[in-house]
């Protein structure tokens, strides 16, 4: 027995002392091989990598690395090195400029425990990874935006039980999707390849966007129609030479008179249609432009000063000033439109027309108006002033130059991530304490409003759409109480209204403001659309509950959270959040004032717990 017991202690020391160079000698020839801007200048022959002081490293399984994270960090050179490290469950390397071997098809056969894995927007190419199809607890797999080419293995990617995400856009692939079942899919999208052949019916529940890009591939749900003209097309064997004589006789149909012709009306039709569109849009823009001003104008307003109420703390204008100040469309929603409008002096107002034929009484409305304008906090936009008649209602705001949560989650937000990057070359635009910032905001502007002078007031209508957000993650929450003032309207968009709202709109109170308030958060976990019709078959709501039902809670985190430390634990207490705010019943649903209380609690441990060493584990 001692005799046993000394072996097998023997064997696990030599084992564990030899696998941590292993993992080491990899990511340094990986270093060496990819990394010439000095990204990975943490990655020191001094120190250890699961030492936790090496950028993007995580190790689990007596220190092996489980987890790498290398992202938008200007990495050159072969991916093959990172096969070495055998026991990766999670690899992100996008927005990199990676490259394979020209000798041979990536392999990665080696990562059996891969579980995420993101390569996309780097300079990856030949066929379609071998061995993929050998990941059997593969879960995610996104090659997108890369020069990969050849079939795609749809046969061998059907027997992967737990794939929910293939994104392959934006690359080279051949084939047809014929077979193809992807039962467990969730996020999937083959646009812009070289794919042909019809889509079967299994994936017919994808939106159109995740197939167009391919001229030979056809379906229902495309504008190309499948026939018998698309079978066999691009079926991969090169078509039979044209003898050259036969080749001759079919030019000799065409002399040269006519291809001129056909030539000169194909020039004449195509600067026809380009003065045709220029003239339609400098018409478009100019009747845009009339009918803004004259929208503001309308139905009888005619500059009685002395209608265009202003509410404290506000030196605004006149309303004849306002009627004349150059306006811009912002938006149009099922209440009214929404108009950008510069003064003559510069200064820059929000102006919302409201269309909806009002059956409250003027003193019921305006009552309504001065509660709203009343509203002063920094987490809610400003009823600065009204003008309210008979057949009209306009409404003034200061104008904030922000962006919407909804655009920074799902959006480019192209001017943002300019400024972050290039303060912070290599951040992510949406990090974990900015979006846990957020959503304290959010949860603090309701709290305030739902709570000042025992206001009877709500939103209505809260969507990520209306939360703004500035370069510091501070929140602003716009369109307050609208839908209060028209009781019988109810928002168009049903994903974030309550299940009591279903069926009766007079439900609306503090309670299903909580509900919305719930799918924003879940929007801010998973970056993903709370609506349907985008990357998810079903709603955000249904989608995480079921995720969590099959244990698969960690699955519907957004990947760009992953790279943050010591996060973990706070983004499984913001879920449970949501979860009590999506609760069915409105009255066991918490108030705002509690969830607030809870946000704030989550985000004092997570400064207390700032320096910690130990990145989350979400394998």
């Amino acid at each position: 027995m001692k005799l046993c017991f000394m072996f097998i202690l023997c064997f696990t020391i030599i084992s564990v002392s030899t696998s941590k160079p292993h993992d080491f000698e990899a990511l340094l020839a990986f270093k060496a091989s990819s990394d010439h801007s000095n990204s990975l200048k943490s990655w020191s022959n001094s120190s250890k990598p699961c030492s936790g002081s090496w950028i993007g490293v995580t190790c689990k399984n007596n220190n092996r690395v489980t987890q790498l994270v290398l992202q938008n960090l200007n990495l050159t050179g072969s991916i093959e090195l990172l096969t070495r490290l055998t026991q990766l469950r999670v690899l992100s390397v996008k927005h990199n400029n990676l490259l394979c071997s020209s000798s041979s098809v990536l392999d990665l056969s080696q990562w059996r425990n891969m579980k995420l894995l993101y390569l996309s927007y780097n300079n990856l190419s030949g066929e379609f990874p071998i061995g993929v199809t050998q990941l059997l607890r593969l879960r995610r797999l996104d090659l997108s935006n890369n020069r990969f080419s050849g079939r795609i293995p749809v046969m061998g990617l059907n027997q992967l039980a737990h794939l929910i995400t293939l994104r392959l856009e934006e690359n080279s692939f051949t084939g047809t999707l014929e077979s193809s079942r992807f039962e467990t899919m969730v996020d999937f999208n083959v646009s812009y390849n070289k794919l042909y052949g019809e889509i079967p019916e299994s994936l017919s529940s994808f939106a159109s966007s995740v197939f167009i890009g391919n001229e030979n591939l056809c379906g229902r749900m495309l504008p190309k129609k499948c026939s018998r003209a698309n079978e066999g097309v691009g079926v991969g064997v090169e078509d039979e030479p044209i003898p050259v004589n036969i080749r001759l006789k079919r030019r000799k149909k065409f002399n040269y008179k006519t291809i001129l012709a056909i030539v000169l009306i194909d020039v004449v039709a195509v600067i026809a249609l380009v003065i045709g569109i220029c003239l339609y849009r400098r018409n478009r823009g100019n009747r845009r432009k009339g009918e803004t001003n004259k929208r503001i104008r309308c139905n009888g307003v005619k500059g009685n000063d002395e209608e265009l109420v202003l509410f404290e703390g506000y030196k605004g204008y006149k309303l004849a000033e306002l009627l004349k100040g150059s306006a811009e469309m912002l938006g149009r929603g099922s209440l009214g439109t929404t108009y950008k409008v510069t003064m003559d002096n510069g200064n820059v107002l929000v102006v919302k027309r409201v269309t909806e034929r009002r059956k409250n009484k003027k003193r019921e409305i305006e009552g309504i108006l001065r509660e709203i304008g009343a509203l002063r906090h920094r987490n809610i936009a400003s009823l600065r002033a009204y003008y309210c008649s008979k057949d009209e209602l306009l409404l003034v705001f200061d104008y904030l130059p922000n962006e919407s949560l909804h655009c920074l989650l799902h959006g480019n937000s192209l001017t943002l991530r300019i400024i972050i990057r290039n303060r912070w070359p290599g951040t992510i635009l949406l990090d974990w304490r900015t979006r846990l910032k957020i959503a304290s905001g959010v949860a603090e502007g309701l709290k305030f409003l739902h709570c000042v002078n025992k206001s009877k007031l709500f939103h209505g209508n809260l969507t990520s759409s209306n939360v703004l957000v500035d370069h510091e993650g501070n929140t602003c929450i716009s369109d307050i109480a609208f839908y209060q003032l028209f009781p019988t309207k109810t928002s168009s968009i049903t994903e974030y209204r309550a299940p009591e709202l279903a069926h009766n709109s007079k439900k609306l109170s503090t309670k299903s403001d909580v509900y919305s308030f719930g799918v924003i958060l879940l929007e801010i976990l998973t970056g993903k659309m709370a609506t349907e019709g985008g990357e998810l078959k079903t709603s955000l709501v249904e989608w995480v509950h079921c995720a969590v039902k099959e244990k698969q809670t960690a699955e519907v985190l957004d990947f760009e959270l992953l790279s943050y430390k010591d996060t973990e634990e706070e983004m499984m207490a913001l879920l449970h959040i949501a979860f009590l705010c999506l609760t069915p019943t409105p009255l066991d649903r918490p108030k705002m004032s509690v969830v607030y209380e809870m946000i704030e609690n989550i985000r004092a441990r997570g400064r207390s717990n700032i320096g910690g060493t130990n990145s989350p584990s979400l394998s």
